[in-house]
């Protein structure tokens, strides 16, 4: 098949890209270079430096390279700048996420793999977290990408574009042969900046120790880019034979506190974390974890390298070498 990679210069995007050439579909990537970086494309793909607000150059590009679906990444991440600055969220992640759709529609494009987060949740009432838990966002981050779905949702009924949903808990650690990982320019994630001051000898604040969970700090499940990129190929795969929409969370059912996160990356580096600890962010929910029962039983995926430990490790072996990066400040 040929796909469109949105954001395919990013994190989770450029491993998909890598993924989804290895078995035999022809790529090409779409990102404005904002966040992602060229030179973490694979080869073997089409990069095409462009903006998801420009529709009429995404209509050109999908007709241009025949495209046969959709895998879309791009859009912005952090749940603690929504709080400050909502517009950017609804305006990215919500707003250019129309624009593709009607791109896609213009050119008969039927089918799209959409990037979306446990943040549509907000605090849960239980945990595991099914996909049918009631939707309360605490931050326009996960609201942006909620509002999505629902427009997926419509246009499925009324254009019959069929997608799949995958809810990301937190995706972490790099790709198993170390060229891959978080490079965000402005980081908030906690493994790369925890890697970050271990390497470097520098502060790490922690924010909030006060939460109603066992020791205190945020639980949250992690989840390995290599797992959750093969979660995406078995999306594809579901979408083409299926043609049938539907959502699910990708997560291992696992949680692990901020505490035992870091204390897991001083084990692996060998080194100590100067923790600041600081009050709570605005938005920030005290534990999600995933019920995945549904896309393992529905798409047979199952996770084999989402334990801490090689989390960790593929985390430290990207970082250690890939330094200096604008990524880890």
């Amino acid at each position: 098949m040929n796909i469109l990679v949105s954001g395919g210069a990013g994190y989770i995007g450029s491993v998909m890209t890598r993924q989804l050439l290895n078995v035999g579909h022809t790529v090409n990537v779409y990102d404005n270079l904002s966040t992602g970086h060229a030179d973490s494309v694979d080869p073997r793909a089409v990069l095409v430096k462009g903006d998801l607000s420009d529709q009429n150059k995404l209509a050109a590009e999908l007709r241009n390279h025949h495209t046969d679906a959709v895998m879309h990444f791009a859009g912005v991440i952090s749940m603690a700048e929504s709080m400050e600055n909502p517009g950017k969220y609804f305006q990215i992640n919500t707003g250019n996420s129309r624009n593709l759709l009607e791109a896609m529609r213009e050119e008969h494009v039927g089918f799209i793999i959409f990037s979306s987060t446990a943040g549509v949740y907000g605090d849960p009432e239980k945990l595991p977290i099914p996909e049918d838990h009631p939707y309360r966002p605490t931050n326009p981050y996960g609201e942006s990408k909620l509002m999505v779905e629902q427009i997926l949702a419509w246009y499925d009924r009324i254009f019959d574009m069929k997608y799949l949903s995958l809810r990301y808990f937190n995706a972490a650690g790099a790709s198993l042969d170390g060229k891959l990982g978080e490079q965000h320019p402005d980081e908030t994630h906690l493994i790369p900046l925890a890697i970050k001051s271990a390497r470097d000898n520098t502060p790490l604040t922690l924010f909030g120790d006060d939460y109603p969970t066992p020791d205190g700090t945020c639980v949250r499940d992690y989840i390995h880019v290599e797992d959750l990129c093969r979660a995406h190929l078995l999306a594809l795969d579901s979408l083409a034979n299926n043609k049938k929409s539907a959502i699910y969370n990708v997560g291992t059912g696992t949680g692990h506190s901020n505490k035992e996160v870091l204390s897991e990356i001083e084990r692996v580096s060998g080194k100590k974390i100067n923790v600041h600890t600081a009050k709570r962010r605005p938005g920030d929910a005290s534990e999600l974890v995933a019920d995945a029962s549904k896309i393992k039983n529905e798409l047979g995926w199952k996770p084999e390298y989402s334990d801490l430990d090689t989390i960790v490790k593929t985390a430290w072996d990207f970082h250690q070498s890939h330094q200096p990066s604008h990524a880890l400040r």
